[in-house]
């Protein structure tokens, strides 16, 4: 079953932008490629309330989420990014922001807690689950890493 929080990886084997793959939407018959979204929580901090967070938004904001278009230079995502020992715990462009402080909502209240918030504090991240992960979920014992003890 499709689930909210899924991601469109191909229409028709079309990858690229929204538009793209809406476009394939007009043929009478569709191949969807989904990838489901795995979940993180990173800790930032903004000791400062004049230092922002330096994300850029989509002008349109959908359903419950923050999708994350651009990480400016300046700005405590950027400094947080940067103090990352492991990649994979960066938030990236396109990331979903989820919650902020363990509340979550309509982007709009995201968006305020993100702006307001200072100290240390929780986001709650979804990005399309890693290749590798989805390689290694078929592999090894029955069920793959998706099995059951």
């Amino acid at each position: 079953q499709i689930m909210k929080s899924d991601f469109i990886e191909a229409v028709n084997g079309v990858t690229g932008s929204a538009a793209e793959l809406m476009a394939q939407f007009t043929q009478p018959q569709v191949a969807v490629k989904i990838l489901r979204a795995t979940e993180l929580q990173v800790l930032v901090e903004n000791n400062d309330k004049k230092v922002k967070h330096g994300l850029t938004f989509p002008k349109q904001m959908k359903n419950d989420v923050l999708v994350v278009m651009d990480i400016d230079n300046d700005g405590y995502v950027k400094k947080y990014n940067d103090s990352c020992t492991q990649a994979s715990q960066r938030i990236r462009q396109y990331d979903r922001i989820v919650s902020v402080k363990g509340q979550v909502g309509k982007a709009a209240r995201l968006k305020s807690l993100l702006e307001s918030t200072t100290g240390k504090f929780q986001l709650g991240i979804q990005r399309p689950c890693p290749k590798q992960l989805r390689e290694d979920a078929g592999t090894g014992a029955p069920g793959g890493m998706f099995r059951f003890w």
